[in-house]
């Protein structure tokens, strides 16, 4: 055979494995994107639905292992393969298969067995709908943060989805109240923002506070809060800073307001003092100053301070189609240092010239400093509980139509609203609405925090926007587990009943309220569909929400039972005009001594009263149902909740007990008489510090959150301190006992080692870095903190150690040179001793990079 022939063969025997090469690559390129889905956004997208094509594909990646690709489309014709399509509702196509929505309304279309259309009314809507979307995936959206499912689809169902979505609200959201530890007060700005960014994935959209006035002179109870400030424009530079203030705060563990008494957090017990990097602890701005009242310079710093930080969230909150509101209680407070001022200028602070100079102020600074979309004015809380006569409702009119005419004085963007104790007097509670202008909403709270219904006055209000405000918990029994998920639901079927356009919940802490929190956000889309029953219900039936939050919490093995187990945990007896406030979960707790969550004495026999705890025998069989790392993890949450709240009972029916023997201690006449009591109030006083102990090491099995974290300063600070619920008969005893022991608590940390990240921030813009502290309980010296970070397009993690602040607190911070404008994810190694935990257990944290 001839060279030439030779090489004819060889040629075509090369070109043909060529080609059977290109067909196998080809091939596998198709079996690969067969099974790959592409998200559509359009060409002239807004931020949001840019954000809703990201959010998207992190959590598809994250429940498939994934990665979509994102594109950019004109018209519907470029769009080819398996396919995710963001649409508004005016460039959707196929108009004749759905029909016209409007606002937050969306729809998640199936237009084949490949492609997925949501479609929004507006930006909003595609967002909530591509959230939505991503609950069909396992994800569960929560008020602390995501939960994502350790399990992975194996392939992304696209088809069979033909669900129209409408608000029943248009405002649902949240009411965080500041005054306590346990709630705002100990929040930064990262905390505000993680907040934030979870409420449109929960279908939510307002947030709103509440700011307490000055008293003087200072009773034990509330002091001037910074939230708004108050004074007159000249005092206002052009960013929004001021130039003179007066003393204000939020909760600290320097401070002494509502009976928390002060305390460094380094004499905390049961190791709580490694989680605080600093003995006086509270929000940043109220770390490292002077003692109450503080210098002027001082205060300046914490407005300034605290106009920057809603300056930076309300913009988040803005740009995410979440509504901010803020305000005053009315009549206006004038703080003693700002009349000083104004009556040095000859000025008659009691005078509506002066009020309305004063909201002129309010209204320049916060225009200034921040985006705001409402301002409120909270009638008195004494109106709920005191009353009011004729005239403090005439100021309190006169003070809001000053506001009225500030506000057009100084072209202020935002609307008025009212909130309060109360809807309006006690005359009509509806009597405001004759008076005000109909663009101003009527917000309320329940009164006696939760227990009465929903104000029926709402029904006599026309023609104006009506917000409803319930409690997801209460502050009486702060420091206990509540469950008001089915009331919650009943407020929302009342507030619609009503004619409410706005459905909010008003709270403290966070994650043992999550139950609540959902209730709160699905109402806000489905309460039209609720049984309407009159006042005599309180709460409506809550166990399909229990089942679907189980199903989160613990897996979708664990629905039923835990569905049902937590179901009858919720709400309570309930009787009409009745101040009684029942619980179905044991309530050992109240308010106490100018303060909330005083572990109240309990004078049922122990004996009888721990019969209520004996789900958590049904709770500890069912641990065999769950499974996965993250799953058991949030078992052990719950189930070292129950025991905390156990061991506080028992220190309930341990204080009952030595309140009575100190009552007849002090009816005895015989000394020998007197010896036995003593001995016996001595012996029940060293049983209550035993069952302090393991409520106190169960509490740090549970702390994770802002919330848990105040927890340990009220049991710290108002029930240890200012009440001295332990000691408070030791003056007694000495009197009759020749010795008392020494007792003292344990300031060590019994546990294994855990990490707590309380703030969970999950979305950030471009540019900016996640900051956050990483807190370290742990019954041995700290080795290492590392975090792990990684883009979503990556495939290996790089890995820093993490700088120490003080103490078991360390500083977590992903810069944008770390993730380098990819989307990306991380989780975080200690090791300590021989041991070594990372958190998540099982999964990551996800931030999406906007």
């Amino acid at each position: 055979m001839s060279n030439k022939m030779v090489f004819i063969i060889e040629f075509k025997n090369s070109v043909i494995k060529l080609l059977c090469l290109f067909a196998i690559v080809m091939l596998l390129v198709s079996c690969k994107s067969s099974d790959e889905v592409t998200i559509y956004y359009p060409k002239h997208a807004s931020p949001k639905e840019i954000l809703a094509a990201k959010e998207l594909q992190k959590y598809i990646f994250l429940t498939t292992d994934k990665l979509p690709e994102l594109e950019v489309y004109s018209n519907e014709d470029e769009i080819s393969g398996k396919s995710i399509v963001l649409s508004t509702y005016n460039n959707f196509k196929d108009k004749r298969s759905i029909s016209a929505i409007e606002g937050d309304a969306y729809y998640l279309k199936s237009k084949n067995e490949e492609q997925l259309f949501i479609v929004g009314a507006t930006s909003e809507g595609i967002l909530y709908g591509a959230y939505k979307f991503i609950e069909s995936l396992g994800i569960g959206f929560m008020i602390d943060g995501d939960i994502i499912p350790e399990e992975k689809i194996e392939n992304l169902a696209l088809s069979g989805f033909n669900e129209k979505h409408k608000p029943v609200f248009e405002l649902r959201g949240i009411q965080p109240f500041h005054d306590f530890p346990e709630g705002p007060d100990w929040w930064n700005e990262e905390d505000y923002k993680a907040i934030i960014s979870q409420l449109p994935k929960m279908g939510m959209n307002f947030i709103g506070f509440h700011t307490y006035p000055e008293k003087r002179p200072f009773g034990g109870w509330e002091r001037a809060e910074p939230m708004v400030w108050i004074g007159t424009k000249d005092q206002v530079n052009k960013d929004g800073s001021v130039k003179s203030a007066y003393p204000v705060l939020h909760s600290n563990t320097k401070d002494s307001t509502w009976a928390y008494y002060p305390k460094m957090t380094s004499n905390y017990h049961f190791g709580a003092a490694q989680l605080f990097e600093t003995d006086n602890y509270g929000a940043s701005y109220m770390q490292n100053l002077s003692g109450w009242p503080h210098t002027e310079q001082e205060n300046v710093k914490i407005f300034n301070a605290v106009g920057s930080l809603l300056g930076n969230t309300f913009t988040l909150a803005k740009d995410l189609g979440v509504k901010t509101c803020l305000g005053t209680e009315t009549p206006l407070t004038i703080p003693f240092d700002v009349q000083q001022k104004m009556i040095a200028k000859g000025i008659d602070v009691n005078s509506k010239e002066a009020k309305v100079m004063l909201y002129e102020g309010i209204f320049s600074r916060i225009m200034a400093s921040h985006p705001l979309d409402y301002y409120w004015f909270w009638t008195p809380e004494t109106w709920t509980w005191d009353g009011q006569n004729d005239a403090a409702v005439e100021r309190t009119i006169q003070d809001v139509q000053s506001a009225i005419q500030a506000k057009q004085n100084v072209k202020a963007p935002f609307k008025l609203a009212t909130s309060g104790w109360v809807l309006g007097p006690a005359r009509d509670r509806a009597e405001f609405d004759n008076l005000f202008p109909k663009e101003m909403p009527f917000s309320v709270i329940n009164r006696e925090v939760g227990f009465t219904p929903v104000e029926s006055a709402f029904k006599n209000v026309k023609d104006r926007p009506k917000w409803q405000i319930s409690w997801i918990e209460d502050d009486p029994a702060m420091v206990t587990p509540q469950f008001w998920a089915g009331r919650v639901l009943k407020d929302a079927s009342d507030a619609y009943r009503y004619g409410c356009t706005g459905m909010m919940g008003i709270h403290w802490r966070t994650r043992n309220l999550s139950p609540a929190f959902m209730a709160l956000a699905q109402s806000g889309w489905e309460a039209n569909t609720y049984k309407a029953v009159g006042d005599s219900v309180r709460h409506l039936d809550s166990n399909e929400l229990y089942k679907k939050w189980s199903a989160l919490q613990f897996g979708k093995k664990a629905s039923a039972e835990m569905g049902r187990l937590f179901s009858s945990l919720d709400g309570g007896n309930f009787k009409l005009n009745s101040k009684d406030r029942h619980a179905n979960f044991p309530r050992t707790a109240d308010w106490g001594k100018k303060g909330p969550g005083m572990i109240r004495p309990n004078y049922e026999a122990w004996a009888t009263f721990q019969k209520k705890y004996d789900f958590i025998k049904t709770f500890e069989n069912n641990k065999k149902i769950v499974s996965g790392k993250d799953n058991l993890s949030r078992y052990n949450y719950w189930l070292n909740t129950f025991y905390y709240a156990k061991y506080q009972g028992l220190s309930g029916c341990l204080l009952g007990e030595m309140e009575q023997l100190k009552t007849q201690l002090e009816k005895a006449k015989d000394q020998s008489e007197k010896q036995k009591l003593a001995e016996k109030l001595l012996t029940k006083r060293n049983e209550l510090a035993a069952a302090w102990t393991k409520m106190g090491n169960s509490l740090m099995q549970t702390v994770s959150t802002n919330g848990e974290m105040g927890t340990i300063a009220n049991l710290e600070q108002h029930n240890l301190g200012s009440l001295n619920q332990i000691h408070q008969y030791d003056d007694v005893l000495k009197k009759i006992l020749i010795h008392i022991p020494d007792l003292i608590l344990s300031d060590q940390y019994a546990g294994k080692l855990r990490i707590l990240m309380p703030t969970r921030q999950t979305i950030v813009k471009q540019g900016e870095s996640l900051v956050s502290k990483i807190r370290i309980l742990s019954p041995d010296k700290v080795i290492s903190v590392k975090v792990f970070y990684k883009a979503l397009n990556s495939d290996k993690f790089e890995e820093k150690e993490l700088k120490n602040v003080d103490r078991n607190v360390y500083q977590l911070a992903i810069n944008k040179k770390d993730y380098n404008q990819n989307s990306f994810l991380y989780y975080v190694e200690v090791k300590s001793g021989a041991a070594t935990v990372r958190f998540p257990e099982a999964t990551t944290e996800a931030v999406t990079v906007w």
